[in-house]
């Protein structure tokens, strides 16, 4: 059930060699096209549901660390998957990255199996943290292939998610971080890329929400021992190209921030906001004053899950 961790060290994932169609495997392994498995999990409603979210984690992250966020959200009726990305929790590779544009392929492939799946219902993707930046390129991945499907320009085909929910996205592109954490990260990938410090001295709080914080940081298959160099440079790679994909969305987004979050500053929040379409009419922003990082896990995370399920239910096709 469970896929397994490699011991592989080399710093870059190369994609599998053998081209397959994607599915999702009983109990419960999404397959990727080129025949990497990643560890699925489901939240599911009673009934049947009003929409279906496709969940995106965050970097050292996993999809078991939203379990209250699936739980909530399926008591509102709306079907939550999630999976873990390449090179975190159960899946393969785990502390390794693979690239920005492996990560949005397997995105868009899991949210067209879900496409399959659930035929009635609208699909939306919700990504947190770095799993925004997934989102951002995953989208605009899915309108691209429903364009070329549909033998039409990009420019004119509406993809076939619903709409991209983005909470404290990773979007903070190099060209606003500082020069000194900018220059530190580039003397470090050249000398020591497997170089790989915890970041417990930096005292960042990323919620409020202390015991729910502990109970996740304690589970085994998040990431506690440190992201190597050329994984954290992968991870601003990812940034980049997301922020730069922006304005290219065609579907509404919803786009949350807390105001207290001391991991993604404020700016490039408002950088994002002002780059993203406002062609659609559901595009929003929420602010949270109270709000952290962890802004759906916060203590006050179920008001943000209950604006999520309004947003989503108020637009679905």
């Amino acid at each position: 059930m469970l896929s397994g961790l490699s011991a592989c060290t080399s710093a870059k994932v190369m994609p599998g060699k053998q081209a397959r169609e994607p599915q999702l495997i009983q109990s419960p392994v999404f397959q990727a096209s080129d025949g990497t498995d990643l560890y699925a999990r489901a939240w599911l409603p009673k009934k049947q549901p009003k929409a279906v979210i496709l969940l995106l984690h965050g970097f050292n992250e996993y999809s078991g660390a939203f379990d209250e966020v699936g739980q909530s959200l399926a008591q509102k009726g709306i079907a939550v998957w999630a999976y873990d990305q390449r090179g975190f929790g159960h899946s393969a590779y785990r502390g390794l990255w693979s690239s920005a544009e492996q990560m949005a392929q397997d995105a868009a492939e899991m949210a067209k199996l879900l496409m399959q799946q659930y035929p009635q219902q609208s699909v939306y993707l919700l990504g947190t943290s770095m799993g925004g930046a997934v989102a951002l390129l995953a989208a605009n991945k899915l309108a691209e292939a429903e364009a070329i499907s549909n033998s039409l320009p990009s420019n004119t085909t509406q993809a076939p998610v619903a709409g991209v929910i983005l909470s404290a996205p990773a979007v903070w592109t190099s060209a606003t971080q500082p020069f000194y954490q900018r220059w530190a990260l580039e003397i470090a990938l050249k000398f020591v890329p497997g170089w790989a410090p915890t970041g417990e001295s930096l005292g960042i709080r990323p919620t409020d929400n202390v015991a729910l914080q502990r109970k996740i940081w304690s589970d085994p298959w998040m990431i506690r021992e440190g992201s190597r160099m050329d994984t954290v440079a992968g991870l601003v790679d990812l940034m980049n190209k997301a922020f730069a994909a922006a304005d290219q969305l065609k579907v509404p987004v919803l786009l949350l921030y807390g105001d207290k979050d001391e991991l993604t500053p404020p700016e490039p929040i408002d950088r994002l906001w002002e780059r993203l379409p406002k062609t659609q009419s559901a595009t929003q922003q929420k602010r949270y004053s109270q709000g952290w990082h962890m802004l759906m896990r916060d203590l006050q995370g179920e008001t943000v899950l209950q604006d999520i399920a309004a947003w989503v239910l108020s637009i679905r096709g």
